[in-house]
């Protein structure tokens, strides 16, 4: 159904909690890290930072504080978005307004989600809980944004959002989500915290929002299908180039990692962006589309790069 054959846990083989540097923000300071280095930028060049996350290690301190410690990055201006797969775009826009704003410095976006440590093993559980645990993986994926670009890093020509777009029920809710503090006995039996995932709904919604993100950028670039390298896709689910197919999308440009990876919700699309920014697939000139859908909300985000 997922086409998935392997994704990472940080979550304990026998507990629930994450040990010791596997906790969501330690993943968001890794991925930071990691993007800081490729861009040939340092700590002391950040001049903001804004964390994604739906599975926070608490509600206070927040992730932003977490990942700034994290980072060393004291008195430095920092905010966190509790937003799932949008996460990553809304972050890109408010980067946008803040960078004329910080002296020439970079603004660090990182979205990291640790859904592991709320799934539920054994007899008797629902079915929808079964296939998050099959679907959700953990993981973490960061962006170094500048004011101004070199002429020789990549750099972002468009983003549009369309969020909110409808007030129907949400194909998904999960009304407790505090990766480093798992649920109780009690409540992990009750499985309260996990909510509902009408995954039938999602994916009949969540892939027309998708792929019709992408359509409105491309239409408002006033480029097509043929003039863009890649379409990196949320990695919602199994079957993604017959579905993006379905909508015009070619399947032979649109690249995939959930059978390696799973779906680790905001960081997903940031996942696959590193892969190919560190593989030999892309090369200076290249346009990139990337697009989403929020079941949650039923929102959806494109963002157009040129490598």
């Amino acid at each position: 159904m997922f086409e998935i054959e392997e994704r990472r846990w940080s979550r304990g083989a026998e507990h629930a909690d994450p040990p010791s540097g596997q906790r969501c923000s330690d993943l968001a300071i890794s991925a930071s890290l990691a993007a800081l280095r490729d861009s040939g930028a340092s700590t002391t060049d950040v001049g903001a930072i804004i964390t994604v996350s739906t599975t926070p290690d608490f509600l206070n301190p927040p992730m932003d504080c977490l990942v700034a410690r994290g980072l060393g990055l004291l008195g430095v201006p920092a905010f966190s978005l509790q937003a799932p797969c949008t996460g990553a775009f809304r972050a890109v826009e408010l980067a946008s307004a803040l960078s004329s704003r910080i002296d020439g410095r970079v603004v660090l976006v990182v979205a990291a989600e640790t859904p592991s440590p709320f799934f539920r093993f054994g007899k008797d559980i629902p079915t929808d809980h079964v296939l998050n645990s099959l679907l959700y993986a953990d993981g973490a994926g960061a962006l170094v944004i500048a004011q101004t670009s070199d002429g020789k890093r990549p750099s972002i020509e468009m983003l549009d959002l369309y969020l909110n777009s409808d007030a129907a029920a949400p194909g998904i809710t999960f009304p407790g989500m505090l990766s480093a503090l798992p649920p109780g006995t009690e409540r992990y039996a009750a499985a309260d915290y996990l909510g509902h995932h009408d995954f039938r709904r999602v994916l009949r919604r969540g892939s027309k929002l998708a792929a019709g993100a992408a359509l409105r950028l491309m239409e408002k670039l006033g480029v097509g299908a043929g003039d863009v390298r890649f379409f990196l896709t949320h990695q919602a689910t199994g079957n993604i180039r017959r579905i993006a197919s379905s909508y015009g999308l070619p399947a032979e440009k649109i690249p995939i990692n959930i059978q390696r990876v799973g779906n680790t919700i905001g960081a997903s699309v940031l996942i696959l962006l590193d892969e190919l920014a560190h593989g030999e697939s892309l090369k200076r000139g290249d346009l990139l589309v990337l697009h989403t859908a929020e079941s949650s909300t039923w929102s959806s985000a494109a963002m157009a790069i040129r490598w």
